[in-house]
């Protein structure tokens, strides 16, 4: 069989692997950028989508607060569009003291005051955190959050207070291709929840749904949930959220700004992604995956995070699964298993509960207990540490794809037993890690490859039939 070498994101460094000469490498493209991105946030902000423009939103004595995307997604956007939104606030005879900016962290870490410099920029950071204006979301701080009700659905609606009684409510977000949604969109509903909110449509029953495990925005239950709570929130609050939204490639570059209300903003933001973030595929007997040093929540030589990188991309598909019931997904990373336990202080104990169980629906009976361990609500909320329930989400997102495929196989790694003990095969290398898929799928299977899928953006695979 003829073979073609692919060079494929390893760790720090690129790794070539020899792949079959028929095999689809499928990785994101750029698309056209705004020549004017500021000049277009203007604009957006000037003619929004479903509301009055901002200039007419915001009065003298107004107190705003504008919250933004945590610093897992690009910071170009947030550097980009947010010292245009001040600058329209303070013409409008806004206060620079009545602006408050709220990291819209979920129940991801706080970040750090270098980290949220880095982030936000000399133009916004520096005039705004020396007097506090500048706050970490919290999602366990009782005296922090206002509970508004329950949706039609069972939806626990919890947020930030100091955002929900501010006069004018913005948020300034990323629009890109997710398995949490289809697309980004809505930030509101997540940055600025409780853990109990969040639970509510984080859930193993939500994650885990046929209806979730999808890449299709149009028909995704998690994605409806998102909307049911954005609603109940505008409609609890008495007032409108302003959303402006970055639509964009590889390193935050806009390729498109939409501002006002929802659903008026994700209807014209996700309708501009389609048309770069759909990428044509076969039906899949192997997927391989590269995976770099650092991706989605953080060091990938947790093997949580690790397995997070392999399993995740099959649930972003659309027209059909990617991945074939009973096919097989090759991840290359040389994951250590270490799990820094500053950052990821629960991670330890959960994948230790992990194993005690036949299914993963069973960790959800310990959600709970551990959102009330004192060690770890210290480390969240003073040690820059993850939430203690965030690890569950993980393994209720890499479910999908361990139930459907044959094997997992993680090639590359330095510590194997950190991976059966997750249900993956772990192999010293690509060639044993094909040698090992061919014994499910045959010696000529149909082969997905995407080298960069995690270090260049996310993007759906669009399944041919």
């Amino acid at each position: 069989m003829e073979s073609k070498p692919v060079q494929v994101d390893f760790g720090e460094r690129q790794l070539e692997i020899e792949v079959p000469g028929h095999a689809v490498v499928v990785e994101f493209q750029d698309p056209p950028f705004l020549p004017d991105p500021i000049g277009a946030t203007r604009k957006a902000l000037a003619e929004p989508l479903g509301s009055p423009p901002l200039a007419a939103l915001a009065r003298p004595g107004m107190r705003v607060a504008i919250a933004f995307d945590n610093p897992t997604r690009p910071s170009l956007p947030q550097q980009t569009i947010l010292p245009v939104v001040v600058e329209q606030l303070l013409e409008a005879g806004v206060t620079e003291r009545d602006i408050l900016f709220i990291c819209a962290n979920g129940n991801h870490r706080k970040w750090t005051r270098a980290e949220l410099s880095a982030y936000l920029g000399p133009t916004i950071f520096d005039r705004y955190w020396p007097r506090g204006q500048i706050v970490n979301h919290d999602c366990s701080e009782p005296p922090g959050l206002k509970f508004l009700g329950i949706t039609e659905r069972g939806c626990y609606v919890e947020h930030n207070q100091q955002f929900l009684e501010a006069d004018l409510m913005i948020y300034s977000g990323n629009v890109s291709a997710t398995n949490w949604g289809g697309y980004t969109g809505m930030g509101v509903v997540v940055g600025l929840a409780s853990w109990r909110s969040m639970r509510s449509h984080h859930c193993y029953h939500v994650v885990a749904h046929p209806d979730s495990c999808t890449g299709d925005h149009t028909t995704m239950l998690y994605r409806s949930l998102k909307a049911e709570v954005n609603a109940y929130i505008e409609k609890a609050a008495g007032k409108r959220i302003f959303y402006i939204d970055a639509v964009g490639g590889v390193k935050g570059r806009l390729a498109g700004v939409f501002a006002g209300y929802t659903p008026e903003v994700d209807t014209a933001a996700w309708r501009l992604a389609e048309t770069f973030n759909r990428y044509p595929v076969p039906q899949a007997d192997v997927l391989i995956i590269g995976l770099p040093a650092r991706f989605a929540y953080g060091d990938s030589n947790n093997q949580l995070i690790a397995a997070v990188g392999a399993l995740v991309p099959p649930r972003i598909s659309v027209n059909r699964p990617m991945l074939r019931e009973g096919g097989v997904i090759i991840g290359l990373s040389p994951c250590t298993g270490w799990i820094n336990p500053q950052t990821y202080p629960s991670y330890e104990e959960v994948v230790d509960l992990y194993r005690r169980y036949h299914s993963v629906v069973s960790l959800s009976d310990h959600e709970e207990e551990f959102c009330h361990r004192p060690q770890y609500l210290r480390q969240y909320t003073h040690g820059y540490g993850y939430h203690p329930i965030h690890p569950f989400w993980l393994f209720y997102e890499i479910e999908y794809a361990l139930n459907r495929a044959a094997a997992v196989i993680m090639a590359g790694t330095t510590n194997p037993g950190t991976f059966r003990s997750l249900g993956i095969i772990p192999a010293p290398d690509f060639a044993e890690a094909w040698r090992l898929a061919t014994k499910f799928v045959g010696k000529d299977p149909v082969t997905v490859v995407a080298p960069s899928f995690w270090s260049r953006r996310l993007f759906k695979f669009d399944v041919q039939t």
